[in-house]
């Protein structure tokens, strides 16, 4: 039990040294960061064991895998029987018609085409700005950075900025922080539904877990990032106007066109960075080959990386037997991306707690590629913003505490018996 705990005000204490301003974080918002523990073990608990919350959480998530069925239903009438339409023949042996870029991935294309319509029903900004603004009276922050913060529970790191694209250039560079430690830490509604995937058989409802974990990061980012990078006293407060919402559809066609086009172009990217990647660990796990073994087995990536994470893994309390290869799926996350993570998760002969705490800890877009593609996109939204590059390695590690806060606070309720 000791661990979680150890391991949560270890991450408020790392944050706290590396803050740019120790007595303004303490000073002025000790009462915000107490707030926000608070109101994480009260969501985190309220969404787990309160029936009204329960069951809302649970027709979400089976809402949202009701996506990957319809999407089958595309993929059957594009690409046949490896999109998933019934076989022209038998299987012989092992054989299996399952192929994950056709019945799978293809989730994306769907939920970009909604997310880009329910922009531009303005469903998306309206919930944002509503759940933002609760933000802004807990943590004290200007209102677009709280719409920020609640559109990233389910939009992308560059999709969730572009709702307050008019104020980018007007923000003060603890707000831009903010920004970029939400991109780090959280992930996106278009790729839930394969991590949900690919954990069907190894967790009861995956998907409640990833939602539950989306929610509470973005109270953790909060957290740390007031902490790490407190606002300047003088700072001018913005608020936020109907107007001031950028909606980049000027109609409904156009809406659906554009979210088609850019699901399609996600669900490309993921492809070849798939293919890419698994390409490259296979081939660097070759030439490791050439090392003498260690613990009686063969070199890897994955092990390099592992001994790196492993501290980690054993502060959000993952069970002795299962280490080595937690801090292995950690370390592959942070090197190369969530997506792969995820399928060694899957594949991984550990208990069901320990994929539950796994899930907190890396659902999540926390890997060095994310840094180019963060800082190159919100560069080019705010091009008067010159800190950005500068902000992005504390805003990395600022998003590695705040996932550590999600992942030991999962584990501190698993502790107690309290359902997750």
């Amino acid at each position: 039990m000791l661990k979680p705990i150890i391991g949560y005000a270890l991450c408020l204490l790392i944050a706290l040294c590396l803050s740019e301003n120790k007595k303004e974080a303490i000073d002025k918002n000790w009462k915000p960061i107490l707030c926000g523990i608070f109101f994480q073990v009260v969501i985190i608990f309220a969404l787990t064991n309160l029936p009204i919350f329960v069951s809302a959480i649970e027709g979400i998530a089976k809402g949202i895998m009701k996506l990957k069925d319809a999407t089958i239903e595309g993929t059957k009438f594009v690409f046949g029987y490896i999109g998933g339409a019934e076989l022209p023949f038998e299987l012989a042996g092992n054989g299996t018609p399952f192929v994950f870029a056709f019945q799978v991935l293809p989730t994306i294309i769907l939920v970009g085409m909604l997310s880009a319509i329910l922009t531009y029903l303005k469903v998306l900004p309206f919930l944002a700005r509503v759940i933002g603004y609760f933000f802004k009276l807990v943590f004290k922050i200007k209102e677009p950075i709280g719409m920020v913060a609640a559109a990233k529970v389910f939009m992308g790191q560059l999709e969730a900025p572009l709702l307050i694209k008019n104020k980018l250039e007007s923000l003060h560079k603890s707000d831009i922080f903010i920004i970029l430690t939400l991109a780090f830490a959280t992930t996106s509604a278009s790729v839930m539904p394969i991590y949900a995937s690919a954990l069907e058989k190894v967790c009861a409802n995956p998907m409640k877990h990833i939602i539950i974990s989306s929610v509470v990061s973005v109270i953790s980012v909060l957290i740390i990032s007031i902490i790490m990078m407190p606002a300047n006293q003088n700072d001018i407060e913005l608020s936020i106007d109907k107007e001031d919402v950028r909606l980049p559809y000027g109609s409904f066609m156009e809406a659906m066109s554009k979210g088609l086009s850019d699901g399609f172009f996600v669900w490309w990217c993921i492809v070849g960075s798939l293919i890419g990647m698994v390409a490259l660990i296979a081939l660097l796990n070759h030439l490791c080959e050439f090392l003498p073994s260690w613990g009686e087995a063969p070199i890897t990536l994955q092990r390099i990386f592992g001994l790196f994470m492993y501290p980690f893994a054993w502060f959000i309390g993952i069970e002795n037997q299962d280490l080595t290869s937690v801090s292995q799926i950690l370390g592959t996350k942070m090197a190369l991306n969530e997506t792969i993570a995820f399928f060694d998760l899957a594949k991984a002969n550990i208990s069901a707690d320990s994929v539950i705490k796994t899930i907190y800890a890396i659902n999540n877009f926390g890997n060095f590629a994310c840094i180019g593609i963060t800082v190159g996109g919100l560069s080019a939204l705010a091009p008067g913003q010159k800190c950005i590059a500068k902000l992005a390695g504390k805003a990395f590690i600022a998003g590695f505490l705040a996932i550590g806060l999600s992942a030991t606070l999962a584990s501190i309720f698993l502790f107690y018996g309290i359902d997750l």
